[in-house]
C-alpha cells in the first residue's frame, strides 16, 4: 500500500473501504451473500496479496475500538428487552442450550475424529455456534494466553486455533443462521 495508506487513519480508512464493498455486495446480491461473509472473504484475499498485514487493528491500535463497536452492535438491542422477556426466555433457552450443547459436542467429536481433530479442538470448532463473532476470537485469545508461556508460545497457540474458530464462527452463526432463518421464515407466513 502507498504511505499515505499505512498510517492508521489510512488503514482504517481501507477497512471502511472494505466494508463497503462488502455491503454494495451484499445489497446487489438481495442479501444472499451476506457482507459479514463477503467482508471475511475480501479480507483473506487482501491478506493473501499483501494489501493487508497480520493483525492490521492492533498493528495500528485500533483493535479496542473495533471490539468496543462490535460489542455496542451486538448488545444495543438488548436496551429495549424488559425483565418480563427475559424471564419468558428462561424456560425455552434452557431448553434449546441443552439440546444444542449436548448435539453439538456429539456431532462435533464424530466429525473432528474423521476430519483428523483432536476431540477438543472438535468440540471447540463446534461450540462456535453459540458464540459466533467476536466471541470467537475473543475466546482463542485468551486460551492462548491462559496456555502459552511467552509471546513465541501465545502466538503459535493463537496461529493454531484462531483461524479455525473464526472460520468456523462466521460460517455457523452468519451463513448458517441465515439460511435456517430463511426457511423458518416460510413457516411463518
Amino acid at each position: 500500500m502507498p504511505k499515505a495508506l499505512q498510517t492508521t487513519a489510512g488503514t482504517l480508512f481501507v477497512v471502511g473501504v472494505v466494508v463497503m464493498v462488502a455491503a454494495y455486495v451484499n445489497n446487489i446480491t438481495d442479501g444472499v451473500l451476506n457482507k459479514f461473509v463477503v467482508a471475511l472473504l475480501l479480507g483473506i484475499l487482501l491478506r493473501a496479496f499483501g494489501v493487508l498485514k497480520p493483525n492490521i487493528l492492533s498493528g495500528i491500535d485500533a483493535y479496542g475500538l473495533m471490539m468496543l463497536a462490535i460489542l455496542i452492535i451486538i448488545f444495543g438491542p438488548l436496551a429495549t428487552s424488559s425483565v418480563d422477556d427475559l424471564i419468558a426466555l428462561i424456560g425455552p433457552l434452557c431448553i434449546a442450550f441443552a439440546v444444542g450443547v449436548s448435539g453439538s459436542v456429539v456431532f462435533s467429536g464424530v466429525m473432528g475424529k474423521i476430519l483428523g481433530y483432536s476431540i477438543p479442538m472438535s468440540i471447540a470448532i463446534g461450540l462456535t455456534t453459540l458464540y459466533g463473532f467476536p466471541g470467537t476470537m475473543i475466546l482463542s485469545q485468551e486460551a492462548a494466553r491462559s496456555i502459552g508461556e511467552n509471546e513465541q508460545e501465545v502466538a503459535a497457540i493463537e496461529g493454531q486455533i484462531l483461524p479455525k474458530m473464526i472460520i468456523a464462527g462466521f460460517s455457523t452463526v452468519t451463513i448458517t443462521s441465515v439460511v435456517i432463518t430463511s426457511i423458518l421464515a416460510e413457516f411463518i407466513h
